[in-house]
């Protein structure tokens, strides 16, 4: 195994520790009707219309197609029970993502393994890309 492979693994590793630290609710995907090149922007975006349907926290990836358009992955919480306003539901939050954007995908997490390996697979790949 190389030292790249290695840290690779390793970060990996980490950043699903790091995320099993939280309770999510949706793993979600976005993909733009427009295209969009610069990543910094297509999370903000994102994440600001999350905040419609109260998101209280994400964590979002871009990644690149093959053409250099972005797409987004990732995941959402909200404030946890008892709190106000709760959460929009997964279809409420879908037509806002599909409707703003275009494709879009958001589903109830399954387990917090799956999940954060979900996201870690998409994080490191944009390092192996660095």
């Amino acid at each position: 195994m190389t030292e790249a492979t290695r840290r690779g693994e390793l970060i990996k590793e980490q950043y699903a520790e790091f995320l099993q630290g939280y309770n999510w609710d949706y793993v979600l995907t976005s993909t733009f009707r427009k295209p969009r090149v610069e990543p910094y922007y297509a999370l903000q975006s994102v994440w600001h219309e999350l905040q419609h349907y109260s998101v209280a926290r994400s964590f979002l990836v871009a990644e690149p197609h093959q053409s250099g358009d972005l797409h987004i992955h990732g995941l959402a919480a909200g404030a946890g029970p008892g709190w106000r306003p709760e959460m929009a539901l997964p279809w409420d939050i879908w037509q806002g993502l599909f409707k703003r954007f275009g494709r879009a995908k958001v589903e109830a997490c399954n387990t917090q393994e799956a999940v954060t390996g979900y996201c870690a697979k998409y994080l490191l790949k944009q390092q192996s890309r660095a």
